[in-house]
């Protein structure tokens, strides 16, 4: 066995190493992980007593918490079960150049195995909602499989906005199956983080805005991935925020901040789910990349939590070696090097080691919890779970998902639910009408075998009896040239799977050093900021039918358009508000690459007149509008604006849906607005409509969930997880000046979501847990268990819910807790509890919500412990943050 240090016997050294190295916590930890491994070695006797003696005086010392956590299933069952002892035996025969090889990938998605120990590679997925599909081991090109289809389920803001934990456990326990019948180890989910940005791409992958909302849905959802014998992969720890410089950003909240509202929900993920890996953040902490940042990871999460997993990082994180190894990230993923053998933890690593500069324990540390994880998920075990997919019951879980996510933000005059009764035809307008978002959004895309969207839903849910017409509005004339349209566009963002334009960006007129690649959803893009613009536009276009195309070109400067290689038209000065023409006979269905060259410093479009142009001018749309019996309008964003690596420029809807939605209600007051999006968007038409729902991404049975609760099937009992502004301005991060690539100070401290708009007492749109049903409801009879408690204790809350109306239906009763007099800054409100209840109609039900030491806790700095201050609470109750019911007033002795 080869020796840990190129040392003889002399442990002065070692220690002095640790000291130098390493915090006491971590010198104690990595001194216990030594001894045990100079016990192994062929020393003498003597010497070994005394390395038994000094491992044992220090696994005294470890506190209890770096033991784990104790929970009775089939994964706590593999490791009580002698898991140690095969660790060690695995970890003994091993090299040190194969335990090296367990640390860093050796393809795109998964580590190194050691066959003849009967060590598998460990395989990894994309799928927060819904398995990826198969990517090619070396590369991001789809691996061409026609078997990796998955079950499509609504992202987590989808879950979040159930307010039921049952919910998250039927997400996880689809991912988990699936992921196990795709021979996956590691599903890369659930993500943890916070919508503390709207603009933030990321926002439709979480839970959104609560700390405390997150918590407890990120434990069922673990819980029940980890039962099919699959890890479960908490993200992005932490501070993930922001896709603006999201590999560089430097975060910078105070220490209260990171416990109080970002920390939470990974902390409920190691202390109650007992989740197994971890995957680091992009974006730096505190000066140092998420992955190797010793307070993250050494003093929090392997320390203080006393987390027994592995932490990986996402893919091309910005790490390096030292930092990387001795602050204990187990496994690196996806860096950019020419090859596997040159990461960081792989050959520069091995050398440390071999040096004497790293210790061995600390790689010792890293492939002890690698072998824990694959023992725990049962990679050893002959009897591991088969898992299953794509199974009739996977479907009706994410049916049911959609269903009890989807909220009903507004509706006067009871317009809703639809009567069928009075319905001959219905007119389908908006950018969500007829698209399907699954193979959208990043990391995160699902290969779906279906997906219905709201035009084929409402269609198949009223048959024949009722006329749908379906339009889509063509930009008003006043705006100018329209770009194509994106029916015609058939190159993909490839990360967001939507249609979109390449755009090339260059140095020069000569175009010979390329700088920069973005991907534009619209083929029309200005510019604001005085400088020369040098690009090219590339394209592939499909005809929808034969005939004569005509291109139209908008642009300042030099301008050229080439069709298939081909001059099409050509101009040195040319000027905005001046068209460019050129006529191409071209055939349906065959794809055209069409390429701009633009040399100016106001902007350009591409356009055309098209055979079979499927946009309808307003007195087209208008007209049907008049003549139906309902208008339904769905809005929002897509995945060219939520979406993976890009934050949105501001929150206004896309396209021209702020010009048609007024038109429209115009033309008929019974006009519904169905909003689709993963963040919050400003609808400055708000208060002209009577009916607004919002829906998410709602998975492959999007349009039936949407069409059942339009008409009536289905009971919205959504909440909104996260607080809806009125405008951009109103949020913290605008009114504090912190949102940039270079670093984020978290200014508004506590004060994140909700609470800033309580806080400020800025009235938002719609605040944060609002959710309206077809049905009323009645809170009453509030009770606490104690009027006063010590803070060690914990404390019931009994209120009743009656459905005073017509309809069965369910209604989340939230309670939230107020310090009324604190030494420091506290929100006026903060959620500690809610539970979902479902009535009948005229029922009433008794609701008991627990409270505990951290629902009356803040974060103390001076004490760097949770502390709870004597003095009067109150306890609101109710059906969102602004709708409170009851009140109580209770006292911490």
């Amino acid at each position: 066995m080869q020796m840990p240090l190129p040392f003889v016997g002399n442990r002065i050294i070692t220690k002095l190493m640790l000291v130098k190295y390493f915090s006491p916590q971590q010198s104690i930890f990595y001194q216990c992980l030594y001894m045990k491994s100079l016990i192994e070695l062929n020393f003498t006797a003597s010497a070994r007593r005394a390395s038994v003696l000094a491992l044992v005086l220090g696994l005294l010392m470890l506190p209890s918490t770096l033991m784990g956590q104790t929970d009775v299933s089939r994964v706590d069952e593999r490791l009580a079960n002698s898991a140690d002892a095969q660790v060690e035996r695995l970890l003994a025969e091993m090299t040190l150049e194969e335990k090296v090889s367990l640390c860093h990938a050796n393809s795109k998605f998964t580590i190194a195995g050691v066959a003849r120990l009967g060590i598998a590679e460990m395989c990894m997925s994309d799928g927060p909602h819904g398995v990826r599909e198969e990517i090619s081991r070396d590369s991001w090109k789809s691996a061409g499989w026609t078997n990796d289809f998955s079950t499509y389920l609504p992202p987590l803001t989808g879950v979040a906005a159930s307010f039921d934990p049952e919910m998250a456990k039927l997400h996880g326990s689809v991912l988990g199956a699936e992921a196990r019948e795709r021979n996956k180890d590691v599903i890369l989910g659930p993500g943890c983080n916070l919508a503390r940005n709207p603009l933030y791409g990321r926002n439709f992958e979480y839970l959104g805005e609560d700390p405390y909302l997150a918590s407890v849905l990120i434990v069922p959802e673990i819980k029940a991935i980890q039962a099919n014998d699959v890890a479960a992969c908490a993200k992005h720890y932490a501070l993930n925020t922001q896709e603006l410089n999201r590999h560089g950003v430097n975060a910078q909240p105070s220490e209260r901040t990171l416990r109080e509202i970002y920390l939470p929900a990974f902390e409920a993920a190691v202390k109650e789910a007992n989740v197994l890996t971890i995957m680091g953040a992009y974006n730096e902490f505190r000066g140092t990349n998420c992955n190797q940042s010793k307070h993250l990871i050494m003093d929090i999460l392997k320390g203080e939590w006393g987390f027994t997993g592995l932490v990986m990082t996402d893919w091309d994180c910005d790490i390096n070696s030292r930092d990387a190894a001795i602050n204990s990230l187990d496994i690196e993923m996806g860096t950019r090097k020419p090859s596997y053998d040159q990461y960081f933890l792989a050959n520069p690593f091995l050398k440390m080691l071999k040096s004497g500069d790293v210790l061995l324990a600390v790689l010792d540390d890293k492939v002890r919890r690698i072998l824990r994880v694959q023992i725990a998920i049962g990679m050893m075990d002959e009897n591991r779970m088969p898992g299953s997919r794509g199974s009739k019951q996977h479907q009706e879980k994410a049916r049911r998902i959609i269903e009890n996510g989807i909220v009903l933000l507004k509706n006067e005059s009871d317009r809703l639910p639809l009567n069928r009764d009075q319905l001959k035809t219905i007119l389908v307008m908006g950018p969500n009408a007829d698209v399907a978002h699954g193979r959208g959004g990043g990391s995160s895309q699902v290969k779906t075998p279906f997906e219905i969207t709201p035009l084929d839903g409402l269609k198949k849910k009223l048959g024949d009896d009722v006329k749908v017409i379906h339009l889509k509005a063509a930009p008003p004339a006043s705006a100018g040239l329209p770009p194509i349209g994106a029916d015609f566009i058939a190159t993909r963002h490839p990360g967001a799977g939507t249609p979109a334009c390449k755009i090339l960006v260059y140095d020069d007129t000569k175009r010979e050093k390329q700088s920069s690649i973005f991907w534009s959803p619209s083929a029309r893009l200005r510019f604001d900021d005085g400088e020369m613009h040098h690009q090219r536009l590339v394209a592939n276009l499909v005809p929808l039918r034969d005939g004569k195309h005509l291109f139209r070109v908008e642009a300042d400067g030099v301008v050229e358009l080439r069709v298939n290689g081909k001059k099409m038209l050509s101009s040195s000065q040319a000027t905005l508000g001046e068209e460019l023409e050129a006529e191409v006979e071209l055939k349906k269905g065959r794809s055209y690459k069409v390429q701009l060259n633009y040399d100016g410093n106001q902007g350009y479009t591409l356009g055309w007149n098209a055979p079979g142009n499927p946009y309808v001018d307003e007195t087209v749309y208008l007209k049907a509008a008049n003549e139906a019996d309902a208008v339904i309008y769905f809005g929002g964003l897509n995945h060219s604006y939520d979406r993976e690596a890009d934050d949105r420029a501001n929150m206004k809807l896309p396209g021209n849906q702020d010009y048609v939605i007024p038109k429209l209600l115009e033309a008929n007051p019974n006009t519904v607005v169905w909003m689709v999006a993963g963040s919050a968007v400003e609808m400055p038409w708000v208060n002209q409509v009577d009916s607004v729902l919002w829906g998410w991404y709602g998975g492959m049975f999007t349009g039936q969930a949407y069409a059942d609760v339009l008409l009536g099937d289905v009971v919205p009992s959504g909440k909104m997880p996260f607080t809806l502004p009125r405008k951009l301005a109103d949020n913290p991060h605008v009114h504090l000046k912190d949102y940039d690539a270079e670093n984020c100070f978290y200014r508004e401290g506590v004060m994140m979501g909700y609470r800033w708009f309580d806080e400020k007492e800025i009235m938002p749109m719609f605040p944060f847990g609002h959710g309206l049903s077809y049905s009323t409801f009645e809170f009453s009879d509030l009770e606490v268990s104690s009027k006063q408690f010590d803070p060690g204790d914990k404390l019931t809350v009994t209120f009743t819910i009656k459905n005073a109306g017509s309809v069965a239906a369910a209604e989340v009763g939230q309670v939230y807790v107020e310090d009324m007099a604190s030494s420091v800054a506290r929100p006026r409100k903060e959620l500690k509890g809610f539970k979902k209840v479902w009535l009948k109609s005229g029922e009433s039900k008794s609701v008991d919500v627990e409270l505990n030491h951290r629902s009356f806790a803040f974060w103390d700095e001076s004490t760097n412990s949770w502390k709870v201050e004597p003095g009067k609470f109150q306890i609101h109750v109710g059906d969102s943050v602004s709708g409170i019911k009851l009140r109580g007033v209770i006292t911490a002795k």
